[in-house]
């Protein structure tokens, strides 16, 4: 059997039969001539309800302002699928994964569907090994910074949306964006965003990044054109 890390996610198990179980794909245990050993599917499906409890408690302790329906938006955006695939590889947790020999040819090391149970199996199994407190100290060390960069890239108020869904009540066209300025050094750049609509430029907006700018660029055409 491959070695053990001694520790993953910033956490040492006690019980390292629970770590081998979160690592374990389904296909190892066909292949595998060894009794007794169990897949990841059950500590995943822990894991989920787990992790989901645990960004709740985050996000309703760092964003009090936020309504219950964005807190829920937000928390849908940080456990879906490409959002746990990309921690995981930034995690290094892919290297450790058990996986059966045409599972790995089939490159399963790098599939999302898997990388994203794994890391959901391994917060299920710090959850059985030290309890709900343990699991909660993993989760915020690893959202607390990813936090940070979703915010600032994707406003909760998603101006865009509410711009094309004003629109499309008024049987309007949907609006399109364009980007007309990019100055300053790379490590720190201002890009400027138009939206237009039948071709004509009805706002504009700035940000450090074109999502940003095209969100302050909607942002500007609702205040216009709701007459705020």
């Amino acid at each position: 059997m491959p070695a053990l890390p001694a520790t993953i996610l910033g956490y040492t198990f006690q019980n390292t039969s629970l770590l081998r179980q979160a690592l374990t794909h389904p296909s190892f245990v066909n292949e595998s001539r060894e009794s007794g050993l169990s897949d990841y599917q059950r500590l995943e499906f822990l894991g989920d309800a787990v992790l989901s409890l645990c960004l709740a408690d985050l996000l309703s302790q760092q964003y009090p302002q936020l309504s219950e329906g964005d807190l829920s938006r937000l928390r849908a955006s940080l456990v879906d699928q490409p959002r746990l695939a990309d921690l995981a590889s930034e995690l290094g947790i892919a290297r450790h994964i058990l996986l059966g020999r045409g599972e790995e040819q089939d490159g399963g090391r790098d599939k999302p569907s898997i990388l994203s149970d794994v890391l959901e199996a391994l917060l299920g199994a710090i959850y059985r090994d030290d309890g709900f407190a343990a699991v909660q100290s993993v989760v915020h060390k690893i959202y607390t910074p990813l936090l940070a960069r979703v915010m600032n890239d994707a406003p909760l108020n998603d101006p865009k949306s509410e711009l094309q869904e004003w629109l499309a009540a008024r049987h309007r066209a949907v609006p399109t964006y364009d980007l007309i300025a990019e100055d300053g050094p790379a490590h720190d750049r201002c890009f400027t965003v138009s939206v237009n609509l039948h071709g004509e430029r009805i706002a504009t907006g700035e940000g450090r990044s074109k999502k940003a700018a095209q969100q302050a660029a909607a942002r500007v055409a609702l205040q216009q054109l709701q007459g705020r």
